[in-house]
């Protein structure tokens, strides 16, 4: 009986030195790995809160070059990649022969329709007289009132298709500042209507195009760009649109110049959202314009921008990681998602000691410290984690965004 209780006081006495061992490591910021927490440092400096999205280098001004006259294209003068003056000429266009051939052909049609419809009444009159005279019989007097009547809406349908195509062509001779009849016989000149470089011109010498007039679509020409005017455009999801206002500064860069940074400026925020394919968020489309004249930037690159939200300078602060957010607690004992204060845990000597702070402005990385703490002052590289093991709640990642990232061995 002796030995069998003191081979239990062998086995109880290692197991207590163990927890001894756990608690001390604890208090000095181990676990049982042996691995120590690195404290974070309250230091002075600069804070920006920013939002960093993604999106495409555009020219603001991409203006499509079309023709106001239907023709053929027999001159042109300009092609990718070159650089166009305001009012330089880029293409002459040679009217399309049947336009004038059409015209020509409906009026002929409108005078023949108004010959036959007097021809008509002529026979309509004699029939009536013959009727009434008893030389003719009542139905071949309303064959000829059925004749007249078959005349007289012929008229009006060819009056309005010479209607129609008489305004398209005063409408396309507006455009050109010319007469009706003269501009389907002379050539029509395309001057480009900025200073730019032409981006594209999907059509060839010979070609025929339609109108930009008599259809909502028309042949484009030219694409003419501005490159000395660029935005970004972009996609900011409902989450961060109540903080976007026009005017807050942003930052560009591109893949294609690493080490470069552009000024640009938050332009337009569109006023309704949309989702997008593949996408279940609402998004807005914006645009941020990059001040100023960078010739190594082109139109189709990809950007990163970083609109600036707000910012400060020489304040002190913590990394995000080193202060917790105390959640309040509902009825049912559950946290909620609303925000009660904000705690640091300072270290005294071996030990972590839970202080309140107030927080101000915070970025991705850093917070704003107001109150509480002091330069220089060292805290747990974890709060939030801290807290949901010294307060009994599971961790949530979700509400709390925070990961163990500074630990070292």
């Amino acid at each position: 009986m002796p030995k069998k209780r003191r081979k239990k006081r062998w086995i109880v006495l290692p197991l207590l030195l163990l927890i001894v061992i756990v608690v001390a490591n604890a208090a000095r910021g181990r676990d049982m790995t042996g691995e120590v927490f690195e404290p974070l440092t309250a230091a002075r400096g600069d804070i920006v809160r920013r939002l960093a999205e993604s999106g495409t280098i555009e020219m603001d001004q991409l203006i499509e070059v079309k023709s106001q006259v239907a023709g053929r294209i027999i001159t042109l003068l300009s092609d990718v990649g070159q650089a166009a003056g305001e009012g330089e000429l880029l293409a002459i266009i040679e009217p399309d022969p049947n336009k004038a051939l059409q015209l020509s052909g409906k009026r002929a049609s409108v005078t023949r329709a108004e010959m036959d419809l007097a021809e008509q009444r002529r026979q309509l009159d004699t029939k009536r007289q013959n009727y009434a005279d008893g030389i003719i019989a009542r139905d071949e007097m309303e064959r000829a009132e059925y004749s007249f009547k078959l005349a007289e809406i012929s008229l009006a349908q060819q009056r309005l298709e010479l209607q129609i195509l008489e305004r398209e062509v005063r409408a396309q001779a507006r455009a050109v500042q010319a007469t009706p009849d003269s501009f389907l016989l002379e050539d029509y000149e395309i001057y480009s209507p900025i200073h730019g470089i032409i981006t594209e011109r999907p059509v060839e010498e010979g070609e025929l195009v339609t109108s930009a007039v008599s259809s909502n679509q028309g042949t484009i020409l030219f694409r003419v760009g501005d490159p000395d005017r660029l935005i970004v455009t972009i996609q900011i999801s409902e989450i961060d649109i109540g903080d976007m206002r026009s005017g807050l500064e942003a930052e560009v860069t591109v893949d294609a110049l690493p080490g470069q940074t552009f000024p640009g400026r938050l332009r337009h925020v569109a006023p309704t959202g949309a989702i997008r394919s593949g996408s279940s968020v609402v998004s807005f489309e914006a645009e941020v314009e990059i001040l100023g004249t960078f010739p190594q930037l082109r139109h189709g690159m990809s950007a990163d921008v970083d609109i600036i939200i707000d910012s400060r300078s020489d304040v002190l602060y913590l990394p995000v990681e080193g202060v917790a957010s105390v959640y309040r607690v509902d009825e049912a004992g559950e946290l909620t998602n609303v925000v009660e204060r904000r705690i640091v845990y300072l270290r005294q000597g071996e030990e972590w000691v839970e202080r309140e702070v107030e927080a101000g402005l915070e970025s991705n990385t850093r917070i704003e410290i107001l109150s509480g703490l002091e330069a220089g002052a060292e805290v747990h590289p974890d709060a939030q984690i801290e807290w949901e093991q010294r307060s009994g709640h599971a961790p949530d990642e979700e509400r709390s965004g925070r990961i163990m990232r500074n630990r070292i061995t």
